[in-house]
């Protein structure tokens, strides 16, 4: 939409939505300053406001502004759900749903799913492996700032490794032979003539 089109058209967009018992009212239409005024108000059964959010958005930036949103929702998503000891197994039957998306990471995930990006595991393993959404992964490394926002999911290198010491030439000591005399047995002396064969005693 260029701006002669913003400028001419009285409300861009104007929207009812229902999920599950919240009712979503979205209307977005264009200012004096071609900015588009966008505002979300959630409501519950009883007609009471759960949600607010409103602000201008400048045309140009509608793509950026909508990944740099759905990676910060699903981060708080993330930050407010209960710890992992606490969550509930899956509702059986129930598809198109991460087992753990929404539940609350513990510092215990955070330092295996790091270690893991680490190590070289795919966003799909990841996401398997922590039952977590391919978003719910990438939300987690940016908020840990492992992975920067909007960037391509890149496998970090491996750390470099120093290459063992080349030994140095083999040098032997010269072995020392120190002379031992035999043990002499305590009273003995030198041997006598007498004891020395072929000696005659009287």
């Amino acid at each position: 939409m260029n701006d002669t089109e913003l400028q001419s058209s009285p409300i861009t967009l104007d929207r009812r939505l229902v999920l599950g018992e919240t009712d979503y009212q979205v209307t977005a239409f264009p200012t004096d300053d071609r900015r588009i005024d966008l505002c979300i108000v959630s409501s519950d059964g009883d007609g009471q406001v759960v949600s607010e959010i409103s602000g201008g958005i400048a045309p140009s930036d509608l793509t950026g502004l909508t990944d740099v949103l759905t990676s910060t929702l699903a981060g708080l998503i993330a930050m407010t759900q209960p710890p992992f000891s606490s969550r509930l197994p899956p509702v059986p039957g129930q598809r198109g749903r991460s087992p753990n998306q929404g539940a609350r990471w513990t510092q215990i995930d955070d330092d295996r799913l790091v270690a893991r990006y680490q190590a070289g595991a795919r966003l799909r393993e990841l996401a398997d492996e922590f039952g977590r959404s391919n978003g719910g992964i990438r939300a987690r490394l940016e908020f840990l700032g492992e992975l920067t926002p909007g960037a391509p999911w890149r496998v970090p290198p491996p750390a470099p490794t120093s290459p063992p010491a080349s030994p140095g030439p083999a040098t032997t000591e010269p072995a020392t032979a120190e002379a031992t005399a035999p043990p002499v047995r305590p009273g003995a002396g030198a041997p006598s003539p007498a004891g020395r064969p072929g000696s005659e005693t009287t």
